[in-house]
């Protein structure tokens, strides 16, 4: 089986004629035909019936599963020229909570695409525990959780932390710079859990012996579709906080007792991908930029 009778098998499949296949090889019919008895014959199946007075072609149960098998051939036998032809290609799996990668990622991936030579970047957004499970199948290069997962194949190290802010609707003419937990209503918040220690930090002032939050969220994102009245209110990172005061009428407020910060860990494979290695290099080079610039931002806010 080689890439002369895969591109004769899925042309015969795309035009459902040995004739009109010829033609569009630019091949003789007999040229055509051989070919695919060949392929049968190397496969010992038959994939198309044969019958005289056919105008269209007739697959066997066999060439119907060949199919798919045959097109995936057919891809990875282009993307073994395209190596030959360009080399190999960076290429790296990116994976990280919604939360890190909505409000703080977006530079390091404008970065990475404007990075020479070329990197070819995936992103997908999981929960912390998704993400371990797939850096240990190297399913994903890198993640960005917010959990501490201790696996025998994976390196883990903190990437940042910032603390946590109130953020509402208003100015500062309307809300002072800090507010004390006592005078927030727990009924009028946005809760979102974002750690055991946050949880635990919030218990000891809105636990059981209050009211509780109405509503409570497992993204974000959200607030800014659900926040309208400026009693509302919600505790984010500061970073979501910055990003929601560039887009909308909010305040970030300061807590006169402040929540543990949230802390951001960076998780790898410790044997990655060969064709990932230098990605993640470069990757971690941005990376640096982005910390150096936050730390500024939390210096000056």
């Amino acid at each position: 089986m080689d890439y002369i009778s895969i591109e004769t098998f899925l042309t015969i499949i795309k035009t459902q004629s040995l004739t009109k296949a010829a033609e569009l090889l630019n091949l003789t019919q007999s040229t055509v035909s051989h070919r695919l008895k060949m392929l049968e014959s190397s496969l010992d199946m038959v994939l198309i019936e044969r019958g005289k007075g056919q105008r269209s072609i007739t697959l066997t149960p066999a060439g119907e599963a060949f199919i798919p098998i045959s097109e995936r051939w057919w891809e990875v036998w282009r993307e073994i020229q395209t190596l030959k032809t360009d080399g190999p290609k960076l290429s790296l799996l990116i994976g990280s909570v919604d939360s890190v990668n909505a409000y703080v990622l977006p530079p390091v991936y404008r970065r990475l695409l404007q990075h020479v030579p070329a990197i070819d970047i995936q992103i997908r957004t999981q929960q912390s525990t998704e993400l371990y499970d797939l850096v240990e199948r190297r399913e994903v290069d890198v993640a960005f959780v917010l959990r501490e997962r201790h696996l025998s194949s994976v390196d883990m190290k903190p990437f940042f932390t910032e603390p946590m802010v109130v953020v509402r609707l208003g100015d500062n003419k309307e809300h002072p710079a800090a507010v004390a937990p006592e005078s927030l209503d727990p009924h009028d918040e946005l809760f979102i859990n974002w750690s055991p220690a946050y949880q635990m930090w919030h218990d000891k002032w809105w636990g059981s012996h209050v009211r509780p939050s109405r509503m409570r969220l497992d993204t974000a994102q959200l607030i800014l579709a659900i926040m309208e009245q400026p009693k509302q209110w919600a505790i984010v990172p500061l970073s979501m906080g910055r990003s929601f005061k560039s887009i909308g009428d909010f305040v970030i407020q300061n807590l006169t007792d402040t929540p543990p910060n949230r802390v951001c860990y960076q998780i790898t494979h410790k044997s990655p991908r060969q064709s990932a290695v230098q990605a993640i290099d470069i990757l971690n080079q941005y990376s640096e930029l982005l910390k150096a610039d936050m730390n500024v931002d939390l210096v000056h806010s």
